[in-house]
C-alpha cells in the first residue's frame, strides 16, 4: 500500500487532469469542465499507458503533474525494499543516504521501512539542493539543462512536510541541504550500508561518489538511479570506477536504475 501511495497510484489521473488545463491555457483554449471531471472517458488511452508503465519510463509531463512523492517506479522501489531488508538480515552496519531526493518518496520508504523491521537505530540521510538541479558546467553535462525545469525544484519545507504526513519526520532522518560540492563533504554520516544516488549530471553524480563512496560498508549497496537514461551520469560512473579499480558488478534494476555491493 505504502509503495501505490508513494508512487501515485491511486491518483494518476490528476496528472492527466492538470495536464490538460495547462494545454488548455497555453493554447487559449476554453476548458472543458466535463473532461475535468470524467477525464477517464476522455483519456481512457492515456490512463491505460500510464498505468503500463509502473517503472515510469514513459509518459513524464502527466506523471509529474500527478505530483507522485517518488518518480523512480515500481521496479527501482521494490529493488530498494530488497535491498534495505538485505542489509538488515545481513546485519551489514551503516546509515542510509539519498543525495538527490527530489519530493522525499524514496527516503520515506527507506525510514518506513526500518520501523517495519524495528531497527532502532539507523538514520536517514535526505541530501538535496532543495532547489532543483545546477546550471551544467561540465562539458560533460553539456545540453542537460535540468535546471531549467521547475518541477524538480522542491523545497527543504515541502519534503520535512511529506515526512511528517506519514509520522516519520523525527530525529532518525537528517537533511542535507545544499549542492553536494559542499553538503556531503562534512564527516557525518561515517559509515553507509546503502547510498542512493539520484544527482542525473556527470558533476552531480561524481561529487556524490567523491564524497561517500569511501564511507560504504563492505556488502553495501550503491544505487544509480540514472544510469541508464543519462549517458553523462553513466559516464560519471565508469570514469570513478575505472579511476578506483572498483570491478563489483554492476546489475541492471529496470530501463535506468542500476547498483553494485561494495
Amino acid at each position: 500500500m505504502l509503495k501505490r501511495i508513494l508512487l501515485n497510484e491511486f491518483g494518476a489521473e490528476n496528472g492527466l487532469r492538470i495536464s490538460y488545463l495547462l494545454y488548455c491555457m497555453d493554447t487559449s483554449q476554453p476548458y472543458n469542465l466535463d473532461e475535468v471531471i470524467n477525464i477517464h472517458r476522455y483519456q481512457a488511452d492515456k490512463i491505460a499507458a500510464l498505468r503500463d508503465d509502473p517503472d515510469g519510463q514513459h509518459n513524464y509531463r502527466e506523471r509529474m503533474f500527478g505530483f507522485p512523492y517518488t518518480m523512480i517506479g515500481r521496479a527501482r522501489l521494490d529493488s530498494l525494499q530488497t535491498m534495505v531488508e538485505t542489509v538488515l538480515r545481513e546485519e551489514i552496519p551503516g546509515d542510509f543516504l539519498e543525495a538527490g531526493a527530489w519530493r522525499g518518496g524514496a527516503s520515506i520508504f527507506m525510514r518506513a521501512l526500518l520501523d517495519l523491521w524495528g531497527d532502532p537505530a539507523r538514520k536517514v540521510y535526505v541530501a538535496d539542493s532543495f532547489q532543483g538541479l545546477p546550471p551544467p558546467q561540465l562539458e560533460q553535462d553539456e545540453n542537460l539543462n535540468f535546471h531549467l525545469d521547475p518541477m524538480l525544484s522542491v523545497g527543504l519545507d515541502v519534503v520535512q512536510e511529506h515526512f511528517a504526513r506519514f509520522g516519520l519526520l523525527d530525529d532518525r532522518v537528517a537533511f542535507m541541504p545544499g549542492w553536494f560540492e559542499d553538503s556531503l563533504k562534512v564527516p557525518e554520516p561515517r559509515q553507509l550500508a546503502i547510498l542512493r544516488a539520484d544527482g542525473d549530471l556527470y558533476q552531480s553524480t561524481m561529487d556524490i561518489l567523491d564524497n561517500l563512496y569511501h564511507r560504504m560498508a563492505p556488502g553495501g549497496f550503491v544505487i544509480i538511479d540514472d544510469y541508464g537514461a543519462i549517458p553523462a551520469c553513466r559516464r560519471a560512473v565508469e570514469d570513478f570506477r575505472s579511476a578506483h579499480g572498483i570491478d563489483n558488478p554492476i546489475h541492471t534494476i529496470d530501463w535506468t536504475g542500476a547498483y553494485w555491493r561494495t
